[in-house]
């Protein structure tokens, strides 16, 4: 019977920030960071990209169009996606259950250009065995679909899922994925030894 442990991406593995993406973006665009942002943002346009309803090249058209510039496919994904810092201090229990015999899988809100660049850069994703993304999926959290399909990728095993917003973790646990909020590693870990996932 393996045991599967479901983590989240951004703010769990690691740490992402907005506002550098903007920024850069806007270097590229030659414009403002809050352009950017009521661009990518206020117009849903991240929200469609992350459902993959927008493909990386079609974000790129659409902001060329927007601001005028012809901003290249490599340029416009490294801005987009060199905004992240690892969560370096989680990584020793990741490998942990890893060398336990936990399955692991990432359940991330995510899009095509983050996590290519994720999965390049950090080498603590080499561990996962499989991967729930939103935009592969066509689901975002909290739509308790996504989490039925996480139950159903445990196969009747013993599962958990970490994330760092509550209302994911509240949404997992009503379709009956138990789960936990990520504040740290400590905790984490605690909370795996006492439901028996870690030993």
């Amino acid at each position: 019977m393996k045991q599967t442990i479901f983590f989240d991406l951004g703010n769990v593995l690691i740490f992402f920030s907005h506002q550098k993406m903007c920024r850069q973006i806007a270097s590229a665009y030659e414009t403002s960071p809050e352009l950017i942002y009521d661009a990518y943002f206020k117009n849903k346009l991240s929200e469609l990209y992350e459902l993959g309803e927008v493909t990386s090249d079609e974000l790129r058209s659409h902001l060329n169009r927007t601001f005028n510039k012809e901003v290249g496919f490599l340029d416009l994904m490294q801005a987009a996606s060199n905004i992240f810092e690892p969560n370096t201090e989680l990584y020793p229990l990741v490998k942990k259950l890893k060398e336990q015999g936990s399955r692991l899988v990432l359940l991330s809100n995510t899009c095509e250009a983050h996590f290519n660049y994720a999965y390049s850069h950090y080498p603590v994703l080499k561990l996962f065995d499989d991967f729930l993304l939103s935009y592969e999926l066509k689901l975002q959290k909290p739509d308790p679909r996504i989490f039925q399909k996480a139950l159903a990728l445990a196969h009747g095993n013993p599962c958990i899922y970490t994330d760092d917003l509550g209302e994911n973790i509240k949404a997992a646990k009503k379709v009956g994925l138990g789960g936990v909020r990520y504040t740290s590693p400590r905790s984490l870990e605690a909370h795996l030894i006492k439901r028996g996932f870690l030993t």
